[in-house]
């Protein structure tokens, strides 16, 4: 409330058609000065103290509330600051909280993270740390007073200091959101964009034994899913089921048939393709790369399910990618063959026999294969040929990949040596 109080002065001063002392002239410009006085205070008070939309003239704007409390307001589209802490992250770098709300920045080595200006204890102070990964392998050293977040955050070293050992694997931007109510003496990290239990297992479109940079025990994943097809007839002369489509169909894939089963298959039994005839027809065998199924003569409506798996890691990602720092390029393949022809492989190619491959490039459609596919390498004929494989019994490449003759460019390999973190378990039809 103002303090202006202009009872002492006689607006009816000087009284007209006589002679009226001084005195009362001085008693009004005395209450007029002192209550100008008094105005001028709480004008600055008020330039110093209140909330403005834009600055004054002369005078910085500063809206700055210093901690006072608001309360029982109603807000619209309140936006939050952002801060950009650099694009090249690395060694010790401080996060001073009150530049801004959401700070960003791109790591590109082993970064030690310490914050300041948290507010005052008993009140909450939060932000969002926004990390560009540019290196995968980078450690996100986090400060000790970061302990209680270890069952919270993918891929910790489950300590103090906490540690993100390498980000998740296909993780190109970690969001954290971290919070205290004692001015910065306990921090609270919560994932925002990957949280550590989701209500959705992972699915990949590739899935190795030996894994990708960023897998670590603990970890669940599907593969896509390969369409289920109808069969509506199986031919006893060459052994054939007859289907609308054996679309994403490989030689040695498992397949059950449920439904009402049609040509002698038996319900509940894993089969394996032996042949993929033609766009519309297969052949299965009774164990990998055995012989013919043989079936009679049928017709009906049977569902061929290919067989799924649910993926665990039981280790933590330690393969390298061989040859990765040189020439990885495939550039022909040959029917006659069924070889791939590469760089220059340097040294010992052994540790390639049976290890995961995955091709780069959409022209390696060219050879009939197919691109973010996992393959296996089931030989190395030469240091610039090597031969594949669809999938892998017990460690072991099954058949060869049949082949189609063709030259290509723009197309690279990496083949994954290391320990095979990853176990499967097949899902059953029920």
């Amino acid at each position: 409330m103002s303090t202006i109080n202009t009872n002492g002065i006689n607006t009816n001063y000087p009284v007209p058609g006589e002679n009226n002392s001084s005195e009362g002239f001085r008693t009004n410009f005395t209450s007029i000065s002192n209550n100008l006085d008094t105005a001028g205070e709480e004008i600055t008070e008020l330039q110093q103290k209140s909330v403005l939309k834009t600055a004054l003239s002369g005078i910085p704007l500063s809206n700055d509330m210093g901690n006072t409390l608001i309360s029982n307001a109603a807000v619209r589209s309140f936006r939050a600051t952002t801060y950009n802490l650099g694009n090249a992250l690395s060694g010790t770098v401080l996060v001073d909280t009150s530049l801004g709300d959401v700070q960003m920045g791109t790591v590109t080595g082993n970064v030690t993270f310490q914050f300041a200006g948290w507010a005052p204890t008993n009140t909450e102070s939060a932000i969002k740390l926004r990390l560009n990964i540019a290196n995968t392998t980078a450690h996100i050293t986090f400060p000790s007073e970061a302990s209680l977040s270890t069952n919270l955050l993918e891929n910790n070293n489950g300590s103090s200091p906490l540690i993100i050992e390498t980000a998740p694997y296909g993780a190109s931007l970690l969001e954290y959101e971290l919070s205290t109510v004692d001015c910065g003496n306990s921090i609270l990290i919560d994932p925002v964009n990957r949280p550590w239990q989701t209500t959705q297992v992972v699915t990949r479109n590739t899935v190795t034994p030996t894994g990708y940079q960023g897998d670590k025990n603990g970890d669940v994943c599907v593969a896509p899913s390969i369409p289920h097809v109808t069969v509506t007839e199986t031919v006893a002369a060459d052994d054939t089921l007859l289907t609308l489509s054996t679309s994403d169909f490989y030689e040695n894939m498992p397949i059950m048939f449920t439904g009402t089963l049609i040509g002698g298959v038996v319900a509940g039994t894993t089969y394996y393709v032996k042949t993929i005839v033609a766009d519309t027809s297969f052949k299965i065998s009774a164990t990998r790369s055995g012989a013919d199924f043989a079936l009679s003569d049928a017709t009906g409506s049977m569902q061929g399910e290919p067989v799924q798996y649910v993926y665990f890691a039981t280790g933590t990602y330690n393969s390298i990618v061989f040859n990765e720092d040189g020439n990885r390029n495939v550039t022909a393949s040959d029917a006659t063959t069924d070889r791939l022809t590469v760089a220059l492989l340097p040294g010992n190619t052994t540790p390639l026999i049976n290890s995961p491959i995955v091709f780069s490039g959409a022209n390696i459609s060219a050879a009939g294969l197919s691109a973010n596919t996992t393959y296996y390498v089931k030989s190395v004929p030469s240091t610039t040929a090597i031969t594949l494989s669809q999938s892998r019994t017990n460690g072991v490449a099954d058949e060869v990949v049949d082949l189609t003759t063709a030259t290509f460019s723009g197309v690279t390999a990496d083949v994954y040596v290391g320990d095979n973190i990853w176990k499967r378990v097949q899902l059953d039809s029920f």
